[in-house]
């Protein structure tokens, strides 16, 4: 069975949909606040192709969690509400644009939360 990374044609398409949703809230940032969201960007990329991937037992992953510090949860969770409606744009389907989405927030939800650091 596919993995869901390999079902949306693989990390170049999550890659550039995560620069997708920079390049469209790039607009409304500071100079400052553009830097931080370069790390953002270049974590939430990872840790997406991360949760999607073929990996058995991802939720048990120290990579996920490890990729998880740092994220800012209000920012990724606006960056999967862009992902899932940007995904049924390209066509996929409903069904599959909300599993990738519950897979990926499930994932970062089972994070260690507590040990968020600054990026």
């Amino acid at each position: 069975m596919q993995s869901l990374l390999d079902q949306v044609g693989g990390s170049r398409i999550v890659n550039r949909t995560v620069s997708e949703f920079y390049q469209a809230i790039g607009r409304h940032l500071s100079s400052f606040e553009s830097c931080d969201h370069k790390k953002q960007q270049s974590r939430q990329a990872r840790f997406l192709n991360h949760a999607l991937s073929a990996q058995p037992e991802p939720i048990h992953s120290a990579r996920a969690s490890f990729l998880a510090q740092g994220l800012d949860s209000p920012l990724f969770g606006a960056l999967l509400e862009f992902i899932e409606a940007r995904l049924i744009e390209l066509g996929f389907t409903c069904q599959l644009s909300r599993r990738l989405v519950e897979t990926a927030g499930d994932l970062y939800l089972s994070c260690e939360q507590d040990l968020s650091i600054a990026c």
